[in-house]
């Protein structure tokens, strides 16, 4: 009697251990399952509001682009003038040349006299 007794008892919890592992794949399951639709839905969310709100995913490296080329821009209108500059400088020495030559002859038509 007493083996017919450890043989229910054995037998129970062998299917009291096989429905608790059940339950738990099943438990899990049910839990994957509710995250990644849950994850899935507030993406799709997301993107729909964001591309409605006029989101672009490349607009800051457009706008990178454009402030470059702008720059670039700017380095080549500068050079340009430091150009020019530099052909007027000569322009500017010959006058101040002239200016002074012109005091000083009159400095010295002065100190003759």
């Amino acid at each position: 009697m007493s083996a017919l007794l450890i043989i229910f008892l054995v037998i129970v919890f062998f299917f009291l251990f096989k429905f608790t592992a059940a339950f738990t794949a099943v438990v899990a399951i049910i839990a994957g399952t509710t995250t990644i639709t849950t994850l899935l839905c507030v993406w799709q969310g997301t993107s729909y509001s964001l591309k409605a709100s006029g989101y672009k995913p490349n607009r800051g490296e457009q706008a990178y682009h454009q402030v470059d080329a702008g720059l670039k821009q700017i380095v080549g209108d500068l050079q340009e003038i430091r150009a020019q500059l530099e052909e007027s400088e000569l322009h500017l020495q010959n006058l101040e040349y002239l200016k002074y030559a012109r005091q000083n002859r009159k400095v010295g038509k002065s100190v003759r006299e």
